[in-house]
């Protein structure tokens, strides 16, 4: 009988501009972009540890808007418009999809403009 395989996400943040700046956006955030992507570590810091009793998805997206706002100045000099980025989700699955997302993040996902982008992938 085949294991059980656990559904797998991934996610990252897109960032686009005119003129954008990615040397200087890996100087400042001292992250090794890809291409354009800011993608969520593996081990997440231990004061974003999954809490089993919070939203779903609330950690890797916290993760990226905390860095967002965090050096949002800088990163709109450095040439990111924040309304053509975009916070990808990959989710794949078996059987079924389903998501929820914290409104909270979603709020702060609007304030800066930020587009969410999902696309579920049946395993």
């Amino acid at each position: 009988m085949k294991g059980k395989r656990e559904p797998e996400m991934c996610f990252w943040m897109a960032l686009y501009g005119k003129n954008i700046n990615l040397p200087g956006i890996e100087e400042l955030l001292q992250i090794k972009l890809d291409n354009n992507r800011i993608g969520v570590p593996e081990d997440l810091p231990e004061d974003l540890s999954e809490d089993p009793d919070g939203p779903v998805f609330y950690e890797e997206i916290a993760w990226l808007l905390d860095l967002a706002e965090k050096n949002r100045n800088e990163l709109i000099e450095l040439g990111v418009d924040f309304s053509d980025s975009q916070i990808w989700m990959i989710y794949y699955y078996d059987k079924q999809c389903n998501m929820e997302f914290d409104s909270g993040l979603m709020e702060r996902m609007g304030k800066l403009g930020l587009k969410l982008c999902v696309s579920c992938q049946e395993i």
